[in-house]
């Protein structure tokens, strides 16, 4: 299979299961705005002028709820059709969805993956591109991937600035950045650094080491969108890093670990047995 046209098929395949994943995303960020609803309505502050407009009080559990139906009702819909109007809708109904959760008291980045997926998918009809399309998905994959290369590339730049200028403060390239980078994160929530986790840190050499390149592999992420092979190790790296920020930072990034498997799967290595199951030519 040419790269064309595994790229497109690949697409193809993650278009629709993503939208059945995007169900069960449903489902969590609604058990979350029921935790969140419970809390004073006073502790409900926001701090980013977009939030200010769409969301300057904590929505009702009617509108919430209705919001989150009328999704529902979309992602079933385009499961069958498609239609740039219910894609634009797709985007703006998971940006609002997501606001109570990842807006609370400031700004996270649970679902930004999720909410860019449908914003870079508005146009791209997985019933009419062809293999000679595959620029488009590529660009979509760019949309995704530039998060975390901006990321990296910023984290790059801070470690040249603090070369350079001697900053004081801990940088990702000195010893035990990692450490007191968890041990930061365990102190905001009141907690201790598990015991195991100061065993691992002994290392110090060797996480100056995994920290350095890790930081370079997550710059160069974008690169998934122009080679198949290399998307696929993107996948592995990525899916690894969130697990490690889940235990060593506590930044979970709960259903969209596992949303990027949906997007990024080798699909074109099922060929055979999923374009019979969806009779995809």
């Amino acid at each position: 299979m040419t790269y064309p046209k595994l790229t497109v098929f690949n697409f193809k395949v993650s278009y629709y299961l993503f939208r059945i994943f995007t169900l069960f995303w449903l489902f969590e960020q609604v058990n979350f705005f029921k935790i969140f609803a419970k809390r004073p309505s006073d502790l409900y502050e926001p701090t980013i002028w977009l939030q200010k407009i769409v969301m300057p009080v904590f929505p009702s559990d009617f509108l919430y709820y209705s919001v989150v139906f009328v999704t529902v009702l979309m992602l079933v819909y385009s499961l069958f059709r498609f239609s740039v109007l219910v894609n634009i809708s797709l985007f703006f109904l998971v940006a609002y969805i997501s606001l109570p959760v990842i807006a609370y008291r400031g700004v996270g980045h649970h679902n930004h993956v999720l909410i860019l997926s449908y914003f870079f998918s508005i146009f791209l009809n997985p019933k009419k591109l062809e293999d000679e399309d595959y620029k488009y998905v590529q660009i979509y994959y760019l949309g995704l991937l530039i998060t975390y290369s901006l990321a990296g590339f910023w984290k790059l730049v801070s470690i040249a600035r603090d070369w350079i200028t001697a900053n004081p403060e801990t940088s990702w390239f000195e010893t035990n950045a990692a450490k007191y980078n968890s041990m930061l994160n365990y102190f905001i929530v009141d907690e201790k650094l598990p015991q195991w986790m100061f065993k691992m840190y002994e290392y110090e050499n060797l996480w100056i080491v995994i920290t350095i390149i890790g930081i370079v592999l997550q710059a160069l992420c974008f690169l998934g969108a122009f080679s198949r092979k290399y998307l696929t190790f993107c996948l592995v790296f990525l899916v690894a890093f969130h697990f490690y920020n889940v235990y060593f930072v506590l930044a979970d990034w709960r259903s969209m670990k596992y949303g990027l498997i949906v997007l990024f799967f080798p699909y074109h290595y099922f060929y055979p047995w999923i374009r019979k199951a969806f009779q995809m030519h």
